[in-house]
């Protein structure tokens, strides 16, 4: 932000920006009325647009907001992941109208420009603050993002926000590789058996492209939850895979696998 340039120029011209910041780069110029009065006649003359309260974009900005940065300036803990975050790292099958995010202050639903922005409360596992950004990074941008394969593993636990198995199994194929013992160190963080068996079955699936063989699958299999686990939700048709201790959707079932009726 220059000072030098006009608040109305810098309203107008910048793709997304917040109160805060306006007020932080120009409430010390005394040749202006108020940040909030000049922002709500700007808004007025269809100069700038109001995302959520306190969060603007110019009408005139040379590009339109990045959706991956909206969520830093609706929370200022937020950090992309789910499906978001497979999509920022470039392993998403496809880009959805949703970009969901981590926070632990709960927020209503944004939508802008057709893409909702959907807040979820971070796993327990990670309340702690030694674990708050446990697996995150800082990405081009200043997106604040986590890593590409604890992204994978939340994908995992929320179903909801992944798009689906198959959807999953189809951006695990655009991997170029796979960091077993990051993720590794996030299921242990996570004390979700299950998880397990979720990722090490689709881990099998591209067991050749990934080199998921040897110690590092026997380090998946001497994990696994001494009772059944489930790959998306309990349904006629899904199919038992006693290697991950696993039902599993019958388009994904390897051949062979008893299917389950009841």
């Amino acid at each position: 932000m220059n000072p030098q340039v006009s608040f109305t120029h810098f309203a107008q011209s910048t793709p997304l920006f917040t109160l805060k910041q306006a007020r932080d780069g120009y409430a010390k110029d005394e040749h202006s009325r108020s940040i909030l009065n000049m922002l709500h006649r700007l808004k007025r003359q269809g100069r700038v647009r109001q995302l959520a309260h306190g969060v603007y974009s110019g009408t005139l900005a040379s590009a339109p907001p990045n959706r991956y940065l909206v969520p830093s300036a609706l929370r200022d803990d937020a950090v992309v992941a789910f499906h978001s975050a497979l999509e920022w790292h470039g392993v998403a099958n496809q880009v959805f109208q949703s970009v969901y995010y981590f926070s632990a202050r709960p927020r209503k639903d944004v939508v802008y420009d057709n893409v909702t922005y959907h807040r979820v409360a971070p796993p327990h596992a990670l309340h702690d603050e030694r674990h708050k950004l446990f697996q995150v990074q800082l990405g081009a941008h200043h997106v604040l993002v986590t890593e590409r394969e604890r992204s994978f593993v939340d994908c995992l636990m929320f179903l909801d926000y992944s798009g689906g198995v198959e959807e999953l199994d189809k951006s695990l194929a655009m991997f170029p590789s796979f960091d077993f013992d990051a993720v590794l160190k996030y299921l242990k963080l996570l004390r979700k058996p299950w998880l397990y068996s979720r990722l090490g079955f689709l881990l099998d699936r591209h067991a050749d492209k990934l080199f998921f063989r040897g110690e590092a699958r026997d380090r998946f299999l001497r994990k696994l939850p001494p009772g059944v686990a489930y790959l998306g939700t309990k349904r006629p048709g899904n199919r038992w895979v006693s290697t991950w201790r696993l039902m599993v959707p019958d388009t994904l079932a390897p051949p062979g696998n008893s299917k389950i009726t009841t």
